[in-house]
C-alpha cells in the first residue's frame, strides 16, 4: 500500500516539477540527478566526441569535469570584467567557426548577454547550453534566461538545497536522446531507504526537527550503517560505477512545493537583497542589460575580499562559490582561443565578494568594522 502511495505521489510532484519549466523555458523537460549531470547528458547525446565546447573560465570544476566526462573539448573564453559571464564581444569568427557548442554561465544569477551568444550560435550553427544552476527567472532584453538557448541545465540544490535538477529542450528529438542517457545511466528502482524519506517527509509536515531525528536514529539502529558506509572503497569489487540517482519522492514533494510559491519566493529574495545592496559601502558586479536579476548570491566587489571572509569564517558564517583562477590542475590543459587576459582573471576571482542575503546582517556588521579599522589608514574596503 505505502509503496503505491509513494509512486503515486512521486508521479504528481515530478509532473508539476517538470510543468513549471515546461511552461516557463522549452516544450520539453526532464528530471536528472543533480544539474552536472544534465550538462553531462546533454553534451554526451548532443556533440561528438572532441567536439570544441566554449566556456568561461571562471566557473565549478563541476562544469568542467562534465564536459570532459561527455568526451568534448571544453574552451576558454575571456570575461567580463563587469560579470565573470563570457565577454560576447570576443568570441571571434574562427573561434566560432571551429566550435560546436557555447555553454553560459549567469555567475549568481548574473545574466550572460545570452541574445548575443545566441545570435552567434545561429550564424554559425552552434549548440547553445545555457547552465542555469545559479538562475531562478533572472531576465535579459525581456526573455527569461534559461529560455533563450537550446538546451538549458537546472539545479535545485542552489535554491532549495535539495538533490535532483531539470534539462529543458527545444527539440523534440534532442529531448529523446537526453532521455535515452538518463534512462541508461540512472537507477529507475526507488532508493533502498525510499520509505523511511517518504515518513520523515510526512512527520516533517506536523512535528518538530527533533522527532525526524529520532526517527533515523532509530533506523539506523534497527537497520545498521549502510553498505557504502561499512565498505571502504578499495573493498568494493571491480564492475561498473553504480548508476546516479534521482532525488527520492520526499525531496521532488518539497522542490514542487518550493515551485508553486516560487513568485513569493523570488519577491522576497528580491526584497533581502535590494536591503543589502543599498546598506552595503561595496561596488556591486551586475550585468548592464539585465532587468528582474534574482540573485542566488549577491557579487559585490572588494580589494579587501580575503580580510572580509577571514572574519566572516571567524563567526561561523559560510561564504559561497569562490571560484579560483583557472591555472590549477584541472583548467591548466584545457584549450583556450588565445592567450587570455589572465590579469583580469585573477583580479576578478580574488575580488569578488558573493553574500548571501540570508546572512546580510553578519556581513554587514563585519564589513563595516573592516571599514572602521582601516579608516586610520586611508584605506578602503570598496574597489573603484
Amino acid at each position: 500500500m505505502i509503496d503505491r502511495i509513494i509512486d503515486r505521489q512521486r508521479r504528481t510532484a515530478s509532473e508539476s516539477i517538470l510543468r513549471y519549466y515546461r511552461e516557463r523555458y522549452h516544450p520539453h523537460a526532464l528530471l536528472v540527478p543533480n544539474g552536472r549531470f544534465g550538462l553531462y547528458a546533454a553534451a554526451r547525446e548532443l556533440l561528438r566526441p572532441g567536439d570544441r565546447v566554449i566556456v568561461s573560465p571562471v566557473t565549478c570544476r563541476t562544469v568542467i569535469q562534465a564536459l570532459l566526462a561527455a568526451g568534448v573539448c571544453p574552451v576558454l573564453v575571456d570575461i567580463e570584467a563587469e560579470t565573470g559571464n563570457i565577454d560576447a564581444s570576443k568570441l571571434s569568427a574562427p573561434l566560432l567557426e571551429s566550435a560546436r557548442a557555447i555553454v553560459t554561465t549567469n555567475l549568481y544569477g548574473n545574466p550572460d548577454s545570452a541574445l548575443e551568444l545566441r545570435r552567434a550560435a545561429s550564424a554559425h550553427n552552434l549548440l547553445l547550453i545555457e547552465d542555469c544552476a545559479h538562475v531562478l527567472q533572472s531576465r535579459i532584453g525581456g526573455r527569461l534566461v534559461g529560455s533563450i538557448g537550446d538546451v538549458s541545465v537546472f539545479s535545485f540544490k542552489k535554491y532549495f538545497d535539495e538533490p535532483g535538477g531539470a534539462v529543458t529542450l527545444r527539440s523534440a528529438e534532442a529531448a529523446r536522446k537526453v532521455a535515452g542517457r538518463i534512462a541508461a545511466e540512472t537507477d529507475p528502482r526507488p532508493q533502498s531507504d525510499e520509505r523511511l524519506r517518504y515518513l520523515q517527509y510526512l512527520v516533517a509536515q506536523a512535528a518538530p526537527a527533533s522527532v525526524v531525528a529520532r526517527l533515523s536514529a532509530v533506523h539506523a539502529r534497527l537497520h545498521g550503517p549502510s553498505a557504502a558506509a561499512a565498505s571502504p572503497a578499495r573493498d568494493v569489487p571491480p564492475g561498473p560505477p553504480p548508476k546516479a540517482q534521482l532525488p527520492t519522492t520526499a525531496s521532488l514533494l518539497r522542490v514542487a512545493a518550493y515551485l508553486s510559491r516560487s513568485e513569493r519566493l523570488i519577491s522576497d529574495r528580491a526584497a533581502t537583497a535590494a536591503s543589502l545592496i543599498s546598506n552595503c559601502p561595496l561596488e556591486l558586479k551586475k550585468s548592464p542589460g539585465a532587468q528582474d536579476v534574482c540573485y542566488l548570491v549577491v557579487p559585490f566587489f572588494s580589494s579587501r575580499r580575503d580580510a572580509v571572509v577571514a572574519a566572516l569564517r571567524q563567526r561561523g558564517i559560510p561564504t559561497y562559490f569562490l571560484y579560483s583562477p583557472p591555472m590549477n590542475e584541472v583548467f591548466s590543459q584545457l584549450d583556450s582561443t588565445r592567450p587570455l587576459d589572465r590579469d583580469l582573471i585573477r583580479h576578478w576571482c580574488g575580488n569578488i565578494l558573493p553574500i548571501d542575503p540570508r546572512f546580510s546582517r553578519e556581513y554587514l556588521e563585519s564589513i563595516q568594522s573592516l571599514s572602521r579599522s582601516h579608516d586610520n589608514h586611508s584605506e578602503s574596503l570598496q574597489i573603484a
